[in-house]
């Protein structure tokens, strides 16, 4: 979305908020009869050809993400916003793959856990990227939230034709590149084809892919997202790695695509097609009992 400059107005429960002229699309305060209300951006959305962003509020220790749509952002702009599906504490995921998930590399495929800073991926488009950091999140099954925590298992062929080419499975937050919208995993769950797997180790570890840029990597013959600066990393075990090697350089900016946080901001499209290839693949009367 980029670095905002001059007043919006934002629509919340009938009041309008007045953006000042230093609002960014990081961190922006509105503001009504002089009582500051600060959301954070979380990225680009769409709404069946509606484009919008995410942001979040938090208020007395609890995060509400909202859903804004716009007709434009400049000067004067109108947008509106209601709580989004996913709810309070919604913004604590985190974009990492599972323990033996297979990522494309000049050499081949490599489990993610055999990589190393230095080493190489491919991404969707066919170019290099040396890996910047590799993060390590370990997650207790016993006290961890289900629903932002649990990985999401992506059954071989559920989103095309070897597409993955073997399950995929990964955290609710981690984006897959579909039809040009990053449509995170959680938003994606069908019950079916696409479910979440509660069948994990009592302790598990995810692991990030980190490069100089927001890229699509290709995991399990999938484009999927690296890891993005607007999620925190101090949940990750090796964060001392990272600060050490890091701690000057400027935050990896996101890609200006849409970003769908939930099932109803998944293109229609998007969800006939998974809907249809689960029902070839698990029949008509589960896919629909899903």
């Amino acid at each position: 979305m980029g670095s905002q400059t001059g007043a919006f107005t934002i629509t919340t429960s009938g009041e309008n908020y007045t953006l000042g002229d230093s609002a960014s699309a990081e961190t922006f305060t509105a503001r009504a009869s002089g009582l500051p209300k600060t959301y954070t951006y979380l990225g680009l959305a769409s709404t069946d050809g509606t484009s919008g962003f995410y942001a979040s509020n938090t208020t007395n220790g609890i995060t509400t993400i909202y859903y804004f749509t716009k007709q434009t952002i400049a000067s004067g702009a109108t947008v509106t916003t209601t709580p989004d599906t996913v709810g309070p504490g919604g913004a604590d995921y985190t974009f990492c793959f599972m323990p033996g998930t297979l990522i494309r590399t000049p050499a081949g495929e490599a489990a993610v856990e055999s990589l190393a800073i230095g080493d190489l991926v491919l991404t969707a488009a066919g170019e290099t990227r040396p890996i910047r950091w590799i993060g390590r999140q370990t997650v207790s099954a016993l006290f961890a939230d289900p629903i932002t925590k649990l990985p999401v298992r992506i059954k071989a062929g559920a989103l095309a034709e070897n597409v993955p080419s073997r399950d995929l499975l990964v955290s609710p937050g981690h984006a897959l590149l579909i039809d040009g919208v990053l449509i995170q995993a959680g938003a994606l769950v069908n019950g079916t084809s696409i479910l979440r797997d509660d069948n994990v180790p009592a302790n598990f570890t995810y692991y990030h892919i980190e490069t100089a840029d927001h890229s699509i990597i290709l995991a399990e013959n999938t484009p999927a997202e690296t890891f993005v600066d607007n999620v925190t990393r101090a949940s990750f075990d090796n964060i001392h790695e990272y600060v050490a090697m890091f701690a000057d350089a400027p935050a990896v900016e996101e890609l200006d695509l849409p970003r769908a946080l939930s099932h109803r901001q998944v293109p229609m499209a998007v969800r006939q097609r998974i809907a249809a290839r689960a029902a070839a693949m698990f029949g008509a009367e589960a896919a629909a009992a899903a």
